[in-house]
């Protein structure tokens, strides 16, 4: 059986006896416990969503449906609104999404949503609600620090003041780091950065500026209009969606011999890719997720399930949402006889320590972070990201 492979890879025990469907178990918890799953399953992002949805029904699957002695079920809700390829994630979707979850009384844990924008609709309506939230996707860093206090869960986001997000994917700072670390080993002085002006590409090129700064790289702001210094042997793009675009394509155009190296908003989108392709050879792209070719010997049986499962190989999202969701299984497991308790279960999510996945051995801390901090590289050929390294923070 596929739990089984895992299992003894992990050398982990999510499983406890099984209980009868809707019963009482030994320990007095009563079952159906409900673990609701938001993501986008059409449109652009829909295979990275679907993904997520089948990773975390695997991890299931492989727990056997139970946890802490009773029945766990699924509930698996798409975020999008529209049709084919112009279907988008859409903050009444969400906002749905998220209610029907918060008012279950079933329900234990939120996995969700994909993008940081929609996290940011999910997170107040679910924090209210104390429903612990983990995400597989969504690494923006507001998303778990107040700006002007970064000890404190921000308040527009966790309005009731405790934290109850956390996530299995590093954030956007690891992944700027990581960026930094890259131009270093690619011999590079000096360096500038580039912002579309999104809340978003600020933070980046501020992370990577710091980074790099600290690694020994000068970074010089690019001048009014975008005007790069001729001494610039590699640009960072922060932002997302066309205004990165075209972004890249100025410091490209502006300085043929430089890299230019920017984030996974834009390699989530093959259209976008396909519009930088006159200076793909100069294109470095990071992605919070690990490559799967990265995965410890557990990912690696945990791709192999999932490709006999699925009829397909595993796109990079898949192990993270099968560790959101074998995570919320253990905190289940480790609440125990509080099982039904959402704070319970939140309040093991955040304890987690040391815990061997199929991503790694990884802690989370008071943040709500992970501290995994292992992203991928790519280079861009014919208008596709083809994996070039892994990159650790500096």
């Amino acid at each position: 059986m596929l739990s089984r492979e895992i299992a003894v890879v992990l050398a982990c025990g999510l499983v406890g006896s099984a209980a009868a469907c809707g019963s009482e178990a030994d320990d007095g918890v009563q079952g159906p416990l409900t673990v609701y799953v938001s993501a986008p399953f059409r449109g652009l992002a829909g295979p990275d969503g679907r993904d997520v949805r089948d990773g975390a029904e695997l991890a299931l699957a492989d727990a056997g449906g139970m946890a802490a002695d009773v029945e766990v079920e699924a509930t698996y809700l798409d975020d999008t609104e529209g049709s084919g390829a112009a279907a988008r994630w859409s903050p009444a979707a969400v906002a749905a999404n998220a209610r029907e979850a918060s008012q279950d009384t079933s329900a234990t844990a939120y996995i969700g949503d994909f993008e940081s924008g929609a996290t940011r609709v999910s997170l107040p309506i679910t924090n209210q609600a104390m429903l612990p939230q983990v995400s597989a996707a969504s690494s923006a860093l507001d998303l778990v620090s107040d700006p002007e206090d970064e000890g404190a869960p921000p308040s527009g986001l966790q309005p009731s003041g405790e934290r109850t997000f956390l996530r299995v994917i590093p954030d956007d700072r690891v992944q700027a780091e990581a960026a930094a670390a890259w131009a270093r080993r690619s011999n590079v002085g000096v360096a500038a950065t580039l912002s579309d002006g999104t809340q978003f590409g600020d933070a980046v090129v501020d992370e990577f500026a710091e980074a790099a700064t600290g690694v020994g790289i000068e970074v010089a702001e690019a001048q009014d209009g975008g005007e790069l210094d001729d001494r610039t042997e590699l640009v960072y793009v922060g932002g997302e969606g066309p205004g990165a675009v075209d972004q890249i394509r100025l410091a490209g155009e502006a300085l043929p011999d430089a890299i230019v190296i920017s984030t996974d908003a834009v390699l989530q989108e093959a259209d976008q890719l396909q519009s930088v392709e006159p200076i793909s050879s100069q294109l470095r792209l990071t992605s919070s997720t690990q490559a799967a070719v990265e995965l410890p010997p557990s990912g690696q049986t945990f791709a192999k399930a999932f490709t006999r499962q699925y009829g397909r190989a595993p796109g990079p999202y898949a192990a993270y949402g099968y560790e959101a969701m074998a995570l919320v299984l253990d905190a289940i497991e480790r609440a125990g006889p509080e099982a039904e308790d959402r704070r319970a279960v939140l309040d093991a999510l955040l304890a987690t320590s040391e815990r061997d996945s199929v991503l790694g051995r990884y802690s989370i801390t008071a943040l709500g972070n992970t501290t995994l901090e292992t992203v991928a590289g790519y280079r861009i050929e014919g208008g596709r990201p083809v994996f070039d390294r892994a990159l650790d923070a500096p």
